[in-house]
Protein backbone atom coordinates (compact mmCIF):
# COMPACT_ATOMS: atom_id res chain seq x y z
CA UNK A 1 0.00 0.00 0.00
CA UNK A 2 1.13 3.16 -0.59
CA UNK A 3 1.63 5.58 1.78
CA UNK A 4 0.37 9.13 1.00
CA UNK A 5 2.27 12.10 3.01
CA UNK A 6 2.30 15.90 2.02
CA UNK A 7 4.94 15.56 0.30
CA UNK A 8 3.69 13.23 -2.08
CA UNK A 9 0.60 15.19 -2.41
CA UNK A 10 2.50 18.64 -3.26
CA UNK A 11 4.91 16.60 -5.68
CA UNK A 12 2.07 15.09 -7.56
CA UNK A 13 0.71 18.77 -7.63
CA UNK A 14 3.47 19.93 -9.29
CA UNK A 15 4.13 17.37 -12.01
CA UNK A 16 0.82 17.62 -13.08
CA UNK A 17 0.95 21.80 -13.11
CA UNK A 18 4.42 20.79 -15.45
CA UNK A 19 3.64 18.20 -17.38
CA UNK A 20 0.28 19.73 -18.74
CA UNK A 21 -0.46 18.53 -21.81
CA UNK A 22 -3.43 21.05 -23.76
CA UNK A 23 -5.32 20.95 -27.02
CA UNK A 24 -3.14 22.72 -29.80
CA UNK A 25 -6.30 24.56 -31.04
CA UNK A 26 -7.51 26.32 -28.14
CA UNK A 27 -4.66 25.31 -25.03
CA UNK A 28 -7.19 24.01 -22.53
CA UNK A 29 -6.16 21.15 -20.32
CA UNK A 30 -10.06 19.29 -20.43
CA UNK A 31 -8.38 16.88 -22.74
CA UNK A 32 -8.91 13.08 -22.66
CA UNK A 33 -7.24 10.22 -23.84
CA UNK A 34 -8.61 6.91 -25.08
CA UNK A 35 -6.89 3.95 -23.37
CA UNK A 36 -6.42 0.71 -21.40
CA UNK A 37 -6.85 1.09 -18.20
CA UNK A 38 -6.61 -1.88 -15.07
CA UNK A 39 -9.97 -1.25 -13.50
CA UNK A 40 -9.09 -2.87 -10.71
CA UNK A 41 -5.81 -1.37 -9.93
CA UNK A 42 -6.01 2.62 -8.77
CA UNK A 43 -5.20 4.63 -5.90
CA UNK A 44 -7.22 7.60 -5.35
CA UNK A 45 -5.87 10.86 -3.60
CA UNK A 46 -8.20 14.05 -3.09
CA UNK A 47 -10.76 12.65 -5.14
CA UNK A 48 -8.85 11.92 -8.12
CA UNK A 49 -8.61 8.25 -9.23
CA UNK A 50 -5.06 7.42 -11.22
CA UNK A 51 -5.21 3.71 -12.59
CA UNK A 52 -2.67 1.32 -13.85
CA UNK A 53 -1.85 2.01 -17.19
CA UNK A 54 -2.23 -0.74 -19.88
CA UNK A 55 -1.47 -0.06 -23.13
CA UNK A 56 -2.51 2.46 -25.95
CA UNK A 57 -5.21 2.21 -28.09
CA UNK A 58 -3.47 2.20 -31.85
CA UNK A 59 -5.63 4.80 -33.61
CA UNK A 60 -4.28 7.71 -30.15
CA UNK A 61 -7.44 9.35 -29.97
CA UNK A 62 -7.78 12.50 -28.11
CA UNK A 63 -10.85 15.15 -27.26
CA UNK A 64 -11.14 18.52 -26.21
CA UNK A 65 -14.36 18.70 -24.20
CA UNK A 66 -13.88 22.63 -24.78
CA UNK A 67 -13.84 22.27 -28.70
CA UNK A 68 -15.93 19.42 -28.50
CA UNK A 69 -14.08 17.79 -31.23
CA UNK A 70 -10.87 15.62 -31.90
CA UNK A 71 -7.68 17.18 -30.58
CA UNK A 72 -3.83 16.90 -30.74
CA UNK A 73 -2.03 17.52 -28.07
CA UNK A 74 0.78 19.97 -27.13
CA UNK A 75 3.07 20.05 -24.05
CA UNK A 76 2.33 23.65 -22.14
CA UNK A 77 5.51 25.02 -22.91
CA UNK A 78 4.83 24.47 -26.33
CA UNK A 79 1.25 25.66 -26.33
CA UNK A 80 2.45 28.44 -24.58
CA UNK A 81 5.53 29.56 -26.84
CA UNK A 82 3.83 29.05 -30.09
CA UNK A 83 1.05 31.51 -28.87
CA UNK A 84 3.50 34.64 -27.49
CA UNK A 85 2.85 36.25 -30.95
Amino acid sequence: MLKLTKQLKADLRKLKKDDLVVCSDCGSENVTEKMWVDSNSFISIDGESYYKYMGEIDDNQYWCEDCYDMAHLVHISEYKGDNND
